[in-house]
């Protein structure tokens, strides 16, 4: 019984300083989120996405950084893969274009954006719609007390 003492102090102490290390992790990854960032950065998200929909180029002009790198992997007729890139001003362009598909159906756009990490002042979202074939992974930097879309990687759905 004299030798279980020591080990079940030992046990003990552990859980109190994994229980400690749990509490200051938490509290570090809380600090980077706050609700109001929650809101700001989904605010982004449908501006940039409803923007592009609805050909409202100001929406888009709000979402996004001057310097914004907006990436696709495609394929060839070869199957061969490549990258294209698109910058802010060809992103402005397009959503001044942009002519929707007729539609039959009498479903409102819906877009969902879903946060999945704030950390300080940088974040990844990706947003989904029913209007489009396509999806967008969004990454975005607080800057100068705004959420800005700094990087776009998306891909075709169908």
């Amino acid at each position: 019984m004299g030798k279980l003492y020591p080990v079940l102090f030992k046990i003990i102490n552990m859980k109190k300083i994994l229980y400690a290390l749990c509490v200051l992790f938490l509290s570090n990854i809380a600090a980077g989120q706050t609700a109001k960032d929650s809101l700001l950065i989904k605010e982004t998200s449908l501006n940039y996405i409803e923007g592009f929909y609805t050909n409202n180029f100001q929406r888009v002009v709000k979402a996004v950084h001057p310097e914004l790198a907006k990436r696709i992997v495609v394929k060839d007729s070869l199957g061969f893969s490549m990258i294209k890139n698109m910058g802010a001003s060809e992103l402005l362009y397009n959503t001044k274009m942009f002519k929707r598909k007729p539609d039959q159906s009498n479903e409102p756009f819906k877009a969902t954006i879903t946060i999945f990490d704030i950390s300080n002042d940088i974040a990844t979202v990706k947003v989904t719609q029913n209007k489009m074939n396509f999806i967008d992974y969004l990454h975005l930097s607080k800057i100068e007390n705004e959420w800005k879309i700094i990087n776009v990687l998306w891909a075709r759905t169908n």
